[in-house]
């Protein structure tokens, strides 16, 4: 019970809380600019790659993991399933709330430290709880903090979901909620509160040694 009256209340917050900015160039018509394009880019390559992959994949991934969703800046879609055998560090965030921009910013800080191949190993998705929030009102607030993530809006039941399975925290974007899934499918508990830095890139390296090889 309690935790249905959480998520409640983050639905309702999200739903009253006034969007700020106004749709962009960055979001409407230079795909080719997305960061979101390092990651995306990469699940268009050759179905051996697909299948090595998938060789490593040990758990079954969820529904909310398969559920489609729309990159804030491109407007492609994408599921986090479909990155399947790189370590996928997840963000449960709004655009209202400040402790969670301050998380994303060291979360920037962290993979700013990692190299180019490095980091194409661990993709990083920052997920909006504001389900109803336009997607180009969200690329606007990443382009804006400079973000170089993939950004995207949680739909509804999604979100729902990852409440059922993950704990009502999902739900709470001042906790800042994040979680890794692992290159073998394994989902890892939400952790909240803020990580520096050096605490990320332990947690990446961390992922990244107990993955089979």
């Amino acid at each position: 019970m309690v935790r249905h009256c959480v998520l409640v209340v983050a639905f309702a917050i999200a739903a009253v809380v006034p969007l700020w900015g106004t749709a962009s160039v960055f979001a409407q018509d230079a795909s080719d600019e997305c960061a979101s394009a390092f990651w995306l880019e990469s699940l268009t390559t050759s179905e051996a790659t697909d299948d090595t992959a998938a060789r490593k994949i040990t758990k079954p991934a969820p529904a909310w993991m398969t559920t489609e969703l729309t990159d804030a800046c491109s407007g492609e879609t994408f599921a986090l399933a479909d990155f399947a055998g790189k370590t996928v560090y997840i963000e449960a965030m709004a655009t209202w709330c400040p402790p969670c921009r301050d998380q994303l910013a060291r979360v920037k800080e962290a993979t700013a430290q990692l190299s180019e191949e490095e980091r194409g190993e661990i993709v990083i998705v920052a997920l909006s709880s504001e389900v109803d929030l336009p997607r180009e009102t969200l690329a606007e607030y990443a382009s804006t903090n400079e973000f170089p993530f993939i950004f995207a809006v949680m739909p509804a039941a999604m979100l729902q979901a990852m409440a059922d399975e993950l704990g009502q925290e999902i739900a709470v974007p001042p906790a800042t909620p994040h979680l890794i899934v692992a290159p073998d499918g394994t989902i890892g508990e939400i952790r909240t509160g803020s990580e520096s830095p050096e605490d990320l890139l332990a947690l990446f390296a961390e992922t990244q040694q107990a993955a089979p090889s």
